[in-house]
């Protein structure tokens, strides 16, 4: 019997481990810790549809009234797709597409439902059927932003460790329109600050909104 009991806790442990593993590098940075509050990973969900959910737990001492408590859930590239949180008061919600009996919170009460977001670029969706292309371009992400109006996506790429530091460089980002055309260059940081090119100007840079994370490098490398 002993034998039997230290045979599956191994193979817990086990399994445990290699799932912690398998994470995404973007979900296994997602944990982190402050004074006040700990947010720590806790479950992989499969759902229907080849979709698969990552589960956080949000936990914050006692003494903290205006900190919040709960969970939070994100897609494989990270994006926060529902959260679940309670501080002084409840805040609950779903991203389009999911349900709360799916992720265990059938019957939590007032839920707030994302609304149908922009669908991705047939040519986009045609790079990330070989993403290793991507990985071997030194592209870290692709997001989805809203700039003037406009949907566009961004392909930020790994900064050179050289330049890390380097308070005097720029980075030249590029943000391409639904037909995988560059709409606006920007150049960013450097003794110029922000500038952008096509009637774009730094406000514009500013006050864009990430409307998804399109795609994340999986080798975990920034």
């Amino acid at each position: 019997m002993k034998n039997w009991i230290l045979l599956n806790l191994l193979l817990l442990v086990f399994s445990s481990s290699s799932t912690a593993q398998d994470l995404p590098p973007c979900i296994k940075r997602l944990n982190k810790k402050t004074n006040l509050t700990t947010t720590t990973f806790q479950r992989v969900i499969k759902l229907k549809a080849n979709r698969t959910v990552y589960q956080f737990a949000v936990k914050s001492v006692p003494q903290c009234m205006d900190c919040h408590n709960g969970t939070l859930f994100y897609d494989e590239n990270c994006n926060e797709i529902a959260s679940f949180l309670r501080g002084r008061g409840t805040r609950a919600y779903i991203d389009y597409g999911y349900t709360a009996e799916e992720l265990g919170k059938a019957g939590y009460p007032d839920i707030r439902f994302g609304a149908k977001k922009d669908p991705v670029a047939n040519c986009i969706e045609k790079l990330l059927s070989n993403t290793d292309s991507l990985g071997r371009a030194g592209v870290n992400r692709i997001v989805q932003v809203r700039i003037k109006g406009k949907v566009l996506y961004g392909f930020e790429h790994r900064v050179d460790p050289k330049l890390a530091n380097c308070k005097d460089c720029s980075t030249t980002i590029v943000y391409y329109n639904a037909d995988c055309k560059p709409e606006v260059t920007f150049r960013v940081g450097g003794i110029a600050g922000i500038k952008g090119d096509n009637g774009y100007t730094a406000s514009d840079f500013t006050s864009k909104t990430i409307l998804k994370i399109v795609w994340n490098s999986k080798d975990g490398k920034f």
